[in-house]
């Protein structure tokens, strides 16, 4: 996770402050945000302890508020309702549950669909907060220690998924970042798998970097084994 918040958020947490939108909650800068692209929509996300309906109506009012005087696009696709506001319990229930189904136990990932009713559902939700926690973030204010754990939780359940849903026996990490982007069954990528994309070659050397750091830490502790710099065999009763 990167230390230094840009002045883009510093701006924001500032301007939650004068609109007495104070908050002790954990809030998240992700997506392009993070690598300078300040034109294009915020990428924030709240992690807090309960959901608060009037509260989470004043962060999403306050959010969109904050995009528009800064002349950033408002990226409402996914509504606010799926993306903005996560509890501790929706990521304890993602990390444990996963966003994906098990048929005769491997993991499925379906294609995403481009309707209000699967951009707006559960499975939707919990795919985006998967992505927000393996990839780069920004912590702009919050408990770091949490996060850093929850992060690590969600590398490894992504290197479960991947691995059931394409039977690997071995892991070749540069296979493996391919299987990220793209969906080999379907041909499907970006957006419209699992959220990561290479329009920002920092964002895929961070990303190379992330997963090269949590398959070392996996083999340390003796959940998969090394073969060599860049390779790494399964242990099928950790995967499952």
């Amino acid at each position: 996770m990167q230390n230094d918040i840009p002045d883009i958020g510093r701006e924001y947490i500032e301007f939650l402050k004068e609109k007495k939108q104070a908050t002790s909650s954990n809030i998240l800068m992700y997506g392009s945000t993070v690598y300078g692209m300040v034109s294009h929509d915020l990428d924030i996300s709240f992690i807090v302890r309960s959901f608060n309906q009037e509260e989470y109506e004043k962060i999403r009012e306050r959010t969109i508020e904050f995009q528009t005087s800064h002349n950033m696009e408002l990226d409402q696709e996914v509504p606010y309702s799926s993306k903005l506001v996560y509890t501790d319990s929706d990521v304890e229930f993602m990390l444990k549950n996963t966003p994906f189904q098990r048929v005769n136990g491997i993991y499925v990932i379906s294609p995403i669909e481009k309707t209000p009713e699967f951009l707006s559902s559960k499975e939707m939700k919990y795919r985006l907060l998967l992505n927000i926690l393996t990839t780069r973030s920004i912590l702009l204010q919050g408990d770091k220690a949490k996060i850093e754990a929850y992060k690590q939780k969600a590398w490894d359940l992504l290197v479960q998924v991947i691995i059931s849903y394409n039977q690997l026996s071995e892991i070749d990490i540069d296979h493996f970042l391919k299987l990220l982007y793209r969906d080999e069954k379907s041909n499907q990528e970006g957006e419209m798998f699992l959220g990561y994309k290479t329009n920002i070659r920092q964002k895929q050397l961070d990303l190379e970097e992330d997963c090269e750091r949590t398959l070392e830490r996996l083999a340390k502790e003796g959940k998969i084994k090394k073969q060599s710099s860049r390779k790494f065999s399964i242990n099928e009763q950790w995967e499952r």
